[in-house]
């Protein structure tokens, strides 16, 4: 749906609609269990079965219907209740059941508004509190059915990435990703799956067989052809992949069945003929062994897997390399090498090594990883990109937000002791034999995935120009070694031009020249993404002139002609740094500045191939505000709250609007309809509400508000230190602060004993 549809469209639903505010909901009481209708006869086993793959619920093509909203209003309104009787001084009072907490969680998942996500968020921090138990794995099982059942793949992908940094620490077991995989292969959503299996992979729970299986029915079900399949070959031929007769005989009755023999015959001897090297000769067995391995390293980690392994060893398993590589899967220190090492008599390789590199740069311990590289190279074992290549990515990333180019000269050091490693051979001479342990098939010299990440770090450097000389040394090793280009090194190559241009015009034309070349690889969307938020910040000297927008969207034009999808972060990014400039641009400038702004509203109101999300709704509403156009930020507000498609983000945008258009009598439109909606203020919004008082003059309301409604009944949004700020920004302006003071030490005595003695240069207890 186009921007411009979907406004008219959300226009005629806030004139069709009448919404009756709800009733007020009784308070929890744990002494008659008003959460009796979150009881259910699921109990949560906290464990995965062993021998059962994962079932799914029966789903239908299209998504499940969202939960009532009433249901879901009854449940917001409950689960707050439960976490506002949260009592710290009495840790042992718990006022939920496990089960009726994961019912909760199954409800706000259903519905996956951001509002509901931010809930669970909340739910998942307290969880222990609430039931007396910690966040388990099967948890977030619950959430990810929950998920399913709202229907949309891209949230539960967003949801699978950051399970790590959520509440639990709780790292996606491959029984997740099968359960989301399962459901895109029912829906046919081929390029969803394409990019969890590089998820996956990175997240050190690389795909198995099992996977692919899951893959290539997708395929089926979207219609693939023999070509799209060849390219599924490609691509897994990344991975960790073994020879499996199954998969050859699937691929072949699936085109069977649909009556294509010949394509049938073809796609099977395809797959004999790239993958039939890789059969694994023993037995079936000994697979059976090795995947109790290693879902036991992932349910209970290092110590229960070894006592497994010699558990297995008494049936007749033994131990090799690959053993080794299965019970480090998860770990990133040292010490879990030597403990296996030691507990099974085998001699670590550089692969093992590189796992445990690896896996401590996932974790952002950068120097952990520094730490267990400077002990291999103790060891006299050889180097290898794999081993390398995570230091490599680790070094670089950390440099893209630091200050300094330092890191990024220690990644150079490190790609230039592997090529004095491995120098370049004749292209014609015979491969070096590699044992590749069945894993990743790449080199163990520097490949282009190695270069590509220097480049990228040298379009992000501090220096662009030093580097721009040190570019062009890569790209003559990269033609010793007869290393093609890739995307990621086209788009290195761009920024790294553009950057070193003298005006916008010339870096156009650097962007031409490099990306309108003939067999050259496809940019990326997310290549696309670098290299406009690149051009839209371009400066010349002194002048921070704005951004030429006609410019950026001929790059657009090209992204679309390209065949890529135009994402809404293409136009948010461009938003966000029009909105950064607005508080430094000159007088003279304002009016084109907010003519940019509208600008990129038109465009994005005639592009019919996006839809917006609430990210850019956000976006254009704050810009809109912040160039001086409030009637056209309210505008979009009015259509969020419409929709119902807005978050505490979108609260706090249009309040600070509506203080800097001193437009109170909508502020308060605002909170009433928040109200009529159970929308609970988060602390943000709260400080945006009284900050919005106080510029239009109505600071005895403000201090009111804050001593009397803040944090009542939500005690994670009492007033705080930063409050008072708040206040006593405006109060001084008016030489009220004696008395603002004197009202917070009488109605907010345990926040007036925090409170320094001297709050941003403003005496508050005096000495």
């Amino acid at each position: 749906m186009s921007f411009g549809r979907a406004t008219s469209q959300l226009e005629r639903l806030a004139l069709a609609s009448h919404r009756p505010s709800f009733l007020k909901l009784p308070l929890f009481d744990t002494r008659n269990g008003s959460f009796s209708f979150l009881v259910t006869s699921q109990v949560c086993s906290r464990k995965f079965s062993t021998s059962l793959p994962v079932t799914l619920p029966d789903l239908p093509v299209q998504a499940q219907r969202r939960v009532p909203h009433q249901k879901l209003a009854f449940v917001r309104a409950h689960i707050h209740d439960a976490l506002d009787s949260l009592d710290e001084s009495l840790p042992e009072r718990h006022p939920l059941r496990e089960d009726q907490v994961l019912r909760v969680l199954d409800v706000l998942a259903s519905s996956a508004r951001p509002r509901d996500l931010a809930l669970i968020e909340k739910v998942l921090a307290n969880f222990t509190s609430l039931c007396g138990l910690p966040v388990a794995a099967e948890v977030h099982s619950h959430i990810i059915r929950g998920l399913l059942n709202q229907g949309n793949p891209q949230t539960l992908l967003n949801w699978l990435v950051q399970m790590r940094q959520k509440p639990g620490n709780i790292q996606p077991y491959l029984q997740h990703w099968h359960m989301f995989l399962e459901y895109c292969a029912d829906m046919g959503h081929v390029k969803i799956i394409r990019t969890a299996l590089s998820k996956m992979a990175h997240s050190g729970c690389p795909p198995n067989n099992r996977t692919f299986k899951i893959f290539f029915r997708a395929m089926f079900n979207s219609g693939a052809s023999v070509k799209d399949f060849y390219g599924a070959f490609d691509n897994i031929e990344k991975y960790t992949f073994w020879y499996d007769e199954d998969i050859a005989n699937m691929l072949y009755d699936g085109f069977v069945k649909l009556n294509q023999t010949q394509q049938a015959n073809e796609v099977k001897e395809e797959f004999n003929r790239r993958f039939l090297k890789r059969v694994i000769k023993e037995s079936p067995r000994l697979v059976e062994w090795e995947e109790s391995l290693a879902l036991e390293v992932e349910r209970r980690g290092m110590v229960e897997a070894v006592k497994l392994c010699r558990s297995l060893q008494e049936d007749g398993y033994k131990v090799h390399h690959r053993t080794l590589s299965i019970l480090l899967r998860r770990s990133h220190d040292i010490s879990d090498l030597k403990y296996a090492e030691e507990a099974l008599d085998l001699k670590p390789s550089a692969f093992h090594w590189s796992i445990i590199i690896a896996n401590a740069i996932r974790a952002g311990n950068l120097s952990s990883a520094l730490s267990s590289y400077g002990q291999f190279r103790a060891t006299g074992l050889p180097l290898s990109a794999p081993l390398l290549q995570p230091l490599i990515s680790g070094l670089c990333n950390a440099a893209n937000s630091s200050c300094s180019d330092d890191l990024l000269d220690q990644a150079l050091k490190l790609y230039h002791e592997l090529a004095c490693s491995f120098p370049p051979v004749d292209p014609n001479a015979p491969p070096r034999p590699e044992n590749l342990d069945f894993m990743r098939e790449r080199s163990v010299g520097p490949d282009a995935y190695m270069y590509g990440t220097l480049l990228r770090a040298m379009g992000s450097a501090v220096d662009v120009q030093k580097y721009s000389k040190v570019a062009i040394s890569l790209l003559s090793a990269m033609e010793a070694r007869a290393i093609p280009h890739t995307p990621v090194i086209l788009a290195s190559l761009i920024v790294i031009a553009m950057r070193c241009s003298s005006s916008v015009d010339e870096a156009l034309e650097a962007y031409r020249r490099l990306a309108r070349q003939k067999n050259i690889p496809r940019i990326t969307a997310w290549d696309y993404q670098w290299i406009l938020d690149t051009l839209s910040k371009l400066t010349f000297g002194e002048d921070r002139s704005l951004p030429p927008i006609w410019h950026y969207f001929e790059i657009v034009k090209d992204m679309r002609l390209s065949g890529l999808a135009v994402t809404p972060t293409i136009y948010a990014q461009l938003l966000k740094h029009l909105a950064q400039l607005a508080p430094d641009v000159p007088e003279a400038m304002k009016d084109r500045l907010a003519a940019c702004v509208r600008r990129v509203h038109d465009h994005l109101t005639l592009d019919p191939t996006i839809t917006p999300n609430i990210s850019l709704w956000n976006q254009l509403m704050d810009s809109y505000q912040r160039v001086g156009l409030f009637a056209e930020a309210y505008r979009v507000w009015e259509m969020l709250l419409v929709s119902e498609n807005f978050d505490h983000a979108s609260v706090s945008i249009i309040l600070d609007a509506c203080g800097f258009a001193n437009a109170w009598p909508l502020a308060q439109k605002v909170y009433t309809r928040l109200s009529e909606r159970s929308f609970l203020l988060n602390q943000g919004n709260w400080h945006s509400y009284v900050e919005c008082m106080c510029r239009v003059g109505r600071l005895n309301d403000a201090v009111k508000a804050v001593c009397l409604q803040m944090g009542q009944g939500q005690k994670d949004v009492a007033p705080n230190v930063d409050t008072i700020q708040v206040l006593l920004a405006f109060a001084t302006r008016a030489n009220q602060q004696d008395e603002v003071l004197y009202r917070i030490q009488r109605y907010l005595p345990d926040l007036w004993e925090t409170l320094p003695s001297n709050l941003e240069g403003i005496i508050i207890k005096p000495n």
